[in-house]
């Protein structure tokens, strides 16, 4: 029995995004949903639309090259934690032996804390901005190809989010409970 037609009584599985709006301002013309309308519940079809009306898959191989995809960007999104953790402890491990040689050469030094302003408009604040965005916006594309609810692309960002973790999580020098709750 397909997934596609299964209905409980009245119950629906699947979600109209139109419906309900009368609106004559809202005209959808232009949108092609060819049929599709996306899975409340979850399912192991092998017709979705992941996050971008391009990326669809429409047979098996097409769904595991995605799930192939998919558990490489979400290993890639634990690497990118810790390369940005690693930016942070350097930069720490830095100033902390700058504070170490002033201190054992009892010299009068010219260096100074930077400023809020120097802190902000620095090369390496830049850097860090650049990587938080493009991290949040990973985390916000994992969370749209786990909410297609099916089995195989959510088993495979769990998967790639585990691997990644294993072996880069242990490499971190802090792990912060609330990161992935952007």
């Amino acid at each position: 029995m397909s997934q596609e037609n299964h209905v409980h009584g009245t119950m629906s599985t699947t979600v109209d995004p139109h419906a309900g709006h009368t609106s004559s301002s809202m005209d959808h013309s232009g949108h092609d949903h060819s049929g599709h309308q996306m899975m409340m519940i979850m399912h192991a079809g092998l017709k979705e639309i992941i996050v971008f009306p391009g990326w669809k898959t429409n047979n098996l191989t097409d769904l595991l090259i995605s799930c192939f995809a998919l558990m490489i960007i979400a290993v890639s999104y634990e690497a990118l934690k810790l390369f940005r953790d690693r930016i942070t402890a350097s930069r720490l491990i830095k100033n902390r032996k700058v504070e170490v040689e002033m201190q054992t050469s009892k010299i009068q030094s010219t260096n100074r804390q930077q400023t809020y302003k120097e802190k902000l408009l620095s090369i390496e604040h830049l850097i860090q901005t650049i990587l938080h965005v493009i991290q949040f916006s990973i985390s916000y594309f994992i969370m749209l190809a786990f909410m297609t609810y099916n089995y195989w692309l959510c088993l495979s960002i769990l998967i790639g989010i585990g691997i990644g973790f294993f072996f880069f999580g242990v490499r971190r020098t802090k792990i912060d409970l609330n990161e992935d709750c952007h």
